[in-house]
């Protein structure tokens, strides 16, 4: 495949034309280097929220190739399958509308993925928590981070598609990349993952990338702790169960394995609770990804994206009703 630029950075959003506005802001100024790029906005809200707020950094950035494409059905899958369609990168590099890179993040992914012949790379996510005193929040940033205690190299973890980078000079993808019948799930990205390694690729971190994801207040709660790792939770058990009998061992082991950590964060969630310690909300997230290795069947899987995802202004909305 011929690829007319080296980077596409793909900004899905939804409902979230402030956040655009911001992730937008440090996509524009990226510093590319020897890379050309172009920018991608996915708007996924059936009304186009967000084409106002792109079109207006349009006029102020012209000489920015970037590209604004409505994609109506609600879906996370259906926003980045509908970014890629139009993507001329071989380097496709992905930015939630909640993040906020660095001058040189997308070049520093871009080199590393060369420098380590790795077709997918990673670097550090850092969790901005809201303006306020909750003792809650400390002890939530690190589970919202991807900091990984990792030197430049190759690794063998995976992580959430925003903030990577993949290289098609180095690996096929799926058809389509984004599996749609988990648009309201999320783990869309766990089948893309597990194609591309098939290929015999690897997987790159580089400390370099920096980025940082703004956490709203409505989802720096323990529920939507809790929901979202339970969600975390269910990957590897669904993951191999998705691989049909042959997966069967594996379906058992990570069952096995959540069934104990569940005895082990479980009792350490209540003391910390009955205590009064803020960092309960460590051991409740990891009592929670324990569970949902248990209950990872497709009826007990949380709704988190989509037309079932909730904004600021849904929150808002139902606090005056």
């Amino acid at each position: 495949m011929t690829h007319t630029k080296d980077i596409s950075i793909i900004v899905p959003t939804y409902k979230r034309p402030e956040d655009i506005t911001r992730a937008l802001g440090s996509a524009v100024t990226q510093d590319t280097g020897r890379y050309s790029f172009e920018i991608i906005v996915a708007d996924n809200d059936p009304l186009g929220s967000a084409y106002d707020a792109v079109h207006a950094i349009m006029g102020r950035n012209a000489k920015v190739d970037l590209i604004y494409i409505h994609v109506p059905e609600p879906g996370v899958s259906n926003a980045r399958n509908g970014a890629l369609k139009v993507a001329k990168g071989r380097f496709l590099i992905f930015l939630d509308d909640d993040m906020e890179a660095n001058a040189d993040w997308a070049f520093q992914l871009a080199d590393a993925a060369e420098r380590l012949s790795s077709a997918i790379v990673f670097g550090p996510v850092e969790a901005v928590m809201p303006d306020g005193d909750n003792p809650l929040y400390p002890h939530m940033q690190p589970l919202f981070s991807r900091t990984g205690d990792f030197a430049d190299g190759h690794i063998n973890a995976l992580f959430g598609t925003g903030g990577c980078l993949i290289d098609r000079g180095q690996c096929s993808l799926p058809s389509p990349a984004f599996d749609p019948t988990l648009n309201e799930v999320g783990g869309e990205d766990d089948a893309m993952f597990a194609h591309i390694l098939a290929q015999g690729t690897k997987i790159g971190w580089t400390t370099k990338a920096i980025a940082v994801e703004h956490i709203p207040t409505h989802r720096s709660t323990p529920a939507y702790v809790w929901t979202r790792n339970f969600a975390f939770g269910q990957g590897p058990s669904q993951n191999e169960a998705d691989k049909g009998f042959s997966g069967a061992f594996g379906v058992m082991k990570w069952m096995g394995v959540g069934v104990v950590q569940a005895f082990i964060y479980g009792p350490q969630y209540l003391l910390r609770r009955v205590l009064g310690r803020a960092d309960y909300i460590r051991s409740y997230a990891r009592l929670s990804q324990a569970i949902g290795k248990v209950l990872w069947f497709d009826g007990f899987s949380p709704r988190l994206y989509g037309a079932n995802a909730t904004t600021a202004k849904d929150t808002a909305q139902k606090a005056a009703s």
